[in-house]
């Protein structure tokens, strides 16, 4: 893409309209994972951290960031956080180096919760009668926001967040 391209009005008013659109589209999605995840008295956010950490099976996540890829204060996440530990869901660990640093874990009994809840997704939305394989437009999405890059982190979020897989069967 030419430079003169990149700065254009025309081009800057679509990517202004594009984030207008995955706005809406975002508060469509949190309003459809809150009716699934309401009755096991989870909200999205609560929902979203314990994904983050099962698919995090390699390393723990530190509770800095966990907040910053679920875009919540540190106060926000604490009491998130302590809130699933007393409900069983999650455990906490400090690092051995740096014991203000904390790392979350899924529980055993959170893992079986969880992938209690995972197969409800695909009764719930019906991914077999959408026109496009998910697959493909979660694939187009990361690459955009490679391209676009994190501005105000000044990195990739794509490269932050793993991809999400169900370990139920």
């Amino acid at each position: 893409m030419a430079n003169s391209e990149r700065t254009s009005p025309h081009l800057a008013v679509e990517l202004i309209r594009m984030a207008i659109e995955m706005a809406s589209c975002e508060k469509t999605m949190r309003t459809a994972i809150a009716e699934v995840v309401s009755p096991f008295s989870l909200s999205e956010n609560s929902f979203f951290v314990l994904v983050l950490c099962q698919q995090n099976l390699d390393r723990p996540l530190s509770q800095s960031k966990l907040a910053k890829t679920v875009g919540l204060s540190p106060a926000q996440l604490s009491n998130l956080v302590e809130q699933l530990r007393q409900d069983g869901w999650m455990e906490a660990s400090r690092d051995e180096r740096d014991r203000r640093r904390q790392y979350w874990t899924l529980t055993e009994d959170g893992h079986r919760r969880l992938d209690a809840i995972l197969p409800k997704f695909h009764e719930a939305w019906q991914f077999d009668q959408l026109p496009v394989d998910p697959r493909t437009l979660l694939e187009g999405f990361r690459q955009l926001v490679a391209l676009l890059g994190d501005s105000a982190r000044g990195k990739a979020l794509a490269s932050s967040v793993p991809p999400v897989t169900s370990h139920a069967a």
